[in-house]
């Protein structure tokens, strides 16, 4: 079981794991621009191909990867 927990903080990308009520489909991928509720895990995320929301952390992963290359690989 892994138990390494990763945080969602501003600045971060992340992917949509659910399809939103506002219009964002499962898979849709985002900035995160701030914090939209502190009690209820919630982030305001400006989506790639769609709306700015306020999204519910448990809707939400961390995208893996930092770009679109990676060092030391062929």
């Amino acid at each position: 079981m892994d138990t390494h927990l990763e945080t969602i903080d501003v600045g971060a990308r992340v992917m949509a794991n659910q399809a939103l009520p506002e219009g964002v489909a499962q898979g849709a991928k985002g900035l995160v621009v701030g914090q939209a509720g502190w009690i209820q895990r919630r982030w305001r995320v400006r989506f790639d191909d769609g709306p700015t929301v306020d999204a519910p952390e448990y809707a939400l992963e961390l995208c893996r990867g930092r770009g679109r290359f990676t060092r030391g690989g062929p």
